[in-house]
């Protein structure tokens, strides 16, 4: 039996996915005083950060607001549930996780030192850090955007049906346990309820995901609907 990864090997190999998955550690990146605590993504910043995107789209800022948290909660479901899905770990992300301003594309995070919350249940743990670390900035954004967390935490769902799959095209070799933790996830609160795992023949995985919300994109001018989305099949 191989032994358990550390959580920074783990998070190392998390970080070898790519794109969404990435995570910078290590106290060098500390240097940079662009860094800040997650949660200070809020206020002015966060305003900014949503006008800027509504400008981009030309889409209100409940659109962007949406659109903003679909991207910031895919970030941190990639993390955790390519750690718990490739490696049985869940990483402590809620009160380490720093973010820098960014202008495009998936938001920079760095932890400084990588560890791993304990744990007797995997996928209802990785729920709670995924849940724990999203939750003060989703409710920043449902507060100055007028985003509903119904929407909010909808896009968190999606977020780990679209990690899912993306772990399983890397990864085909860990689907196994990759599923079976993803649908855990999604089965807890307060993921339950907002979307389920189901067969999807076209796609190279095989695995579809259907959202039981909208993330808002079909009012971006020239959008359309996503592929999981609840209005899809209207």
């Amino acid at each position: 039996m191989a032994p358990t990864p550390t959580a920074t090997e783990a998070l190392a190999d998390v970080d070898a996915l790519g794109g969404f998955f990435v995570l910078a550690t290590g106290r060098v990146e500390g240097a940079d005083p662009s860094w800040r605590p997650l949660p200070e993504f809020r206020g002015d910043v966060l305003d900014a950060r949503i006008d800027a995107i509504a400008g981009q789209l030309g889409a209100s800022r409940r659109v962007a607001g949406s659109l903003l948290g679909l991207s910031v909660s895919a970030r941190i479901t990639g993390l955790v549930l390519g750690a718990a899905a490739l490696h049985g770990l869940v990483p402590r992300l809620h009160d380490r996780l720093h973010w820098r301003p960014w202008s495009g594309g998936p938001a920079p995070l760095w932890v400084e030192v990588p560890d791993a919350i304990d744990h007797d249940d995997l996928g209802a743990a990785a729920t709670a850090e995924i849940a724990r670390t999203l939750q003060p900035v989703l409710t920043a954004i449902e507060e100055q955007a007028a985003v509903s967390a119904q929407v909010l935490w909808g896009n968190v769902a999606s977020s780990v049906g679209g990690a899912l799959r993306m772990i399983l095209t890397d990864r085909p070799g860990a689907a196994g346990h990759a599923v079976e933790v993803a649908r855990a996830v999604v089965g807890n609160p307060p993921l339950t309820g907002l979307g389920e795992f189901g067969p999807e023949p076209g796609h190279p995985t095989g695995i579809g995901f259907r959202r039981r919300t909208c993330c808002l994109f079909y009012r971006v001018p020239g959008g359309g609907t996503c592929g999981d989305c609840v209005l899809a099949s209207r």
